[in-house]
């Protein structure tokens, strides 16, 4: 086991079992595997987990959204830090009148009590409230921030 040197193989990422195919990042590390082994110097010793073959960690929420989006679960755990975080991102009159309710294809839906509320926050607040969000989450996320009327009672004491 330990009489000969590494080789190149030994640390490549090999479809096996269930995984028929290599990920981007099987294949990014196999590559910067690859790029190891051209620049190793002969007869000095290879780390057994070289900075060269490191990947940078995937944060567990894009992880969890990978895997809800692939069993079609339309949820996102943003969305409950975005309504935690509701009150302090917009003025507190449109935290009584609003909070996010779903999110669709980069469009994030916020609720509304009324009609009459939603006209007034369409017309004097839209543009903060998609600046708020769009900081919140990242721009990328969310592409637009649509008003609708309510169909489930808010929290109580609001408006």
């Amino acid at each position: 086991m330990f009489d000969s040197a590494p080789d190149e193989a030994d640390f490549m990422v090999r479809p096996k079992g269930a995984r028929r195919t290599l990920t981007s990042r099987d294949k990014e590390r196999n590559r910067r595997v690859g790029e190891l082994f051209r620049r190793a110097i002969p007869g000095l010793p290879i780390d057994a987990d070289p900075p060269e073959t490191r990947i940078e960690p995937t944060p567990f929420a894009a992880m969890i959204e990978q895997v809800l989006k692939q069993l079609k679960i339309n949820e996102t755990p943003w969305l409950d830090d975005l309504n935690r975080a509701w009150p302090t991102l917009v003025p507190p009159e449109v935290a009584r009148v609003a909070r996010p309710g779903k999110w669709e294809n980069g469009i994030l839906f916020v609720y509304v009590t009324s009609s009459i509320k939603l006209f007034e926050l369409r017309r004097t607040h839209l543009p903060q409230i998609e600046k708020a969000v769009k900081a919140f989450v990242g721009a990328n996320r969310v592409r637009q921030v649509r008003l609708m009327v309510n169909t489930v009672p808010l929290p109580p004491g609001s408006e």
